[in-house]
């Protein structure tokens, strides 16, 4: 049984790692870059450790953890240190996000009665939601748009905006409900209230704390010491010592559907390889053009899926740039601004820079407006200008890093999950033909793994299960431009 596995980020190094466990399995993964990991990049420089992509993953979804602990990592796991403190900048102050806040709601009420980040008037309305009748309905909405009859235009902006549009690089007036925050329509429904829902969350969750002897809620976000490339570079360790094939610097041109179901597929240096399955792991528009002619109505389904821009800016400084050490985890911004949030990684996390240097990462994503698309010079000076306004830095940093994911990041917005739903309905008849990563079913480190995982585990399911197999055996073919 022989499994390909296209694109090496970390949703596909996951496939081929689920893959190469089965006794008896062989692997191939192919990736067209040189360098594996996708959006997982780490580099050590100058004293720093700067993660290029993602920095950390959310502590509550076990995917990631588990897998780093497979591969021999379970002891560089690491939860954020010192003060958790992070701020919203709101009327151009840091404001500290309300404790028990949520990216939408608060589980404790006193905190967000009293928080500065919203406006009496906006607290009041927030407050409707006690009495407003629930409107159930099944259509997806945009996330804005539920929040604002529930809650009130001030908790959109205050706190959805920048919260949950920072994670997902979209405005929540783009959004899905049902595909970002499903949670709030079922909360609706059952509780009519959203805050009430929301405060009853949390008081299950601190007296479950309480239950387990736990002093505090834990850390909600680990990474790894030397960073999340050490998680690409030991996967690909264990894969290719276990007898896997990882290629780089090489891209599949062409697929096959076999006549049992599987992938003929040719590479860019003339390889041939024929698989029983296949895991298409690179990005959703690069599965769309593999699959134009074997399964077009999946390949158009996820051309639908729309792509956005990113920027991920690390600065270096020297701590004595700034007149009182940086300590806070940084902060999102709730106006207007050339960025939408600052990282401090080395209040943040242990390691990422000397004792006598503080490492900040800002973001500027495409929905902030031309200043993402700026030439490097006009970015850098801009970011670092503000940054250096809200902390007060007299000194400018003497490292830059600028990395700019162009069109590769997915937003979920308003129909997400039908189009994904009728990508994997034409995928049916090749049930040995999977999708994964992140334009799919979750932008996170641990989604990405898990739904690696699962989608190499069905492919090889459906190869050794004859009856799964479709009559049809046509053959179709379908070339991509190099």
């Amino acid at each position: 049984m022989k499994l390909l596995v296209v694109g090496g980020g970390i949703a596909g190094l996951a496939a081929a790692w689920e893959a190469i466990a089965r006794p008896g399995t062989e692997v191939v993964l192919v990736e067209a870059d040189d360098r594996l990991g996708g959006k997982l990049h780490t580099e050590s420089v100058d004293g720093f450790l700067i993660e290029h992509g993602p920095d950390s993953f959310v502590s509550y979804r076990p995917a990631a953890a588990q897998l780093a602990r497979e591969v021999g990592l379970g002891d560089e796991l690491i939860g954020t240190s010192g003060t958790r403190q992070v701020y919203l900048r709101s009327r151009d102050k840091l404001r500290p996000i309300p404790a028990g806040m949520g990216m939408v709601l608060p589980t404790r009420l006193l905190p967000f009665a009293t928080t500065g980040i919203l406006s009496v008037g906006a607290k009041l309305r927030a407050g409707l939601d006690l009495v407003l009748p629930r409107q159930l309905g099944t259509d997806d909405v945009a996330i804005g748009a539920f929040l604002r009859r529930r809650l009130g235009g001030g908790i959109v902006t205050g706190f959805a905006d920048p919260m949950v549009g920072g994670i997902y690089g979209a405005s929540v007036d783009e959004l899905s409900l049902d595909a970002v925050l499903p949670s709030l329509r079922s909360d609706e429904a059952a509780h009519r209230s959203l805050i009430l829902a929301s405060l009853a969350s949390g008081r299950k969750a601190r007296a479950a704390r309480r239950a387990s002897g736990a002093r505090g809620p834990g850390s909600p976000f680990q990474t790894l010491r030397g960073g999340l490339g050490t998680l690409v570079d030991s996967v690909a360790d264990r894969l290719t010592a276990a007898g896997a094939e990882v290629r780089t610097g090489v891209s599949v041109r062409s697929l096959t559907r076999t006549e049992g179901g599987g992938a003929h597929a040719e590479l860019s240096d003339g390889t041939v390889i024929e698989a029983d399955a296949v895991v298409l792991a690179g990005g959703v528009r690069s599965s769309a053009e593999l699959l134009a002619e074997v399964a077009p109505s999946a390949a158009a389904a996820l051309a639908d899926v729309p792509l956005a821009t990113s920027n991920v800016i690390n600065l270096g400084y020297r701590a004595s740039a700034f007149p009182a050490p940086v300590t806070t985890h940084g902060w999102l911004e709730a106006q207007a601004a050339p960025i939408s949030g600052v990282t401090v990684s080395s209040a943040k996390w242990a390691g990422r820079a000397g004792g006598d240097q503080v490492l900040i990462r800002a973001f500027v994503p495409e929905r902030l407006g031309p200043i993402a698309t700026a030439d490097t010079d006009e970015l850098l000076a801009t970011v670092i200008a503000h940054v250096g306004t809200v902390l007060g830095a007299t000194g400018a940093p003497f490292l830059t890093r600028l990395t700019r994911w162009t069109s590769v990041m997915p937003k979920y917005t308003v129909g997400h999950l039908d189009r994904i739903a009728t990508a994997e309905a034409a995928l049916a008849e090749l049930p040995s033909w999977r999708i994964a990563g992140s334009a799919l079913r979750g932008v996170g480190v641990p989604d990405c793994i898990a739904d690696g995982r699962r989608q190499a585990a069905a492919a090889l399911d459906a190869a050794t299960t004859p009856e799964a197999t479709p009559a049809r055996e046509t053959a179709a073919r379908v070339r991509v431009d190099s």
